[in-house]
């Protein structure tokens, strides 16, 4: 129980700092420039996931974490900026989403802890 909480809890914090990547590239929408960043983390715990079945759980989290990079792929604008307001818009709403849902997550498993610790 104590492994999926940490997972949680990382994943969580990751959503967190995407949130900022994606608020970053709004406020820079009119730098000339400048392009997109965002953070990859889903592979990260994916793999975190994996190796888990193979290692103790504290060992699994302890190299998981999200990955930075630049968008070269999306098409600039004539100033060299490459950040769509809408996409995002788009990006931050589906990481609420995920963060939204990570928080129904953990919350449901504190209460299965306390309900167990209560019962004892």
């Amino acid at each position: 129980m104590n492994s999926m909480i940490d997972m949680l809890h990382k994943t969580m914090d990751a959503a967190v700092e995407r949130h900022q990547v994606l608020a970053n590239n709004l406020a820079n929408v009119n730098t000339p420039g400048y392009r997109r960043q965002d953070l990859v983390f889903k592979d990260a715990f994916s793999q975190a996931i994996e190796a888990q079945k193979h290692v103790s759980s504290k060992v699994a989290w302890q190299g998981v974490t999200p990955e930075l990079f630049e968008d070269t792929k999306s098409i600039a604008r004539p100033d060299g900026n490459n950040v769509s307001t809408q996409t995002e818009l788009a990006e931050m709403s589906q990481n609420e989403i995920f963060y939204r849902t990570m928080t129904k997550i953990i919350s449901a498993k504190l209460q299965t802890l306390r309900k167990a610790t209560a019962s004892q």
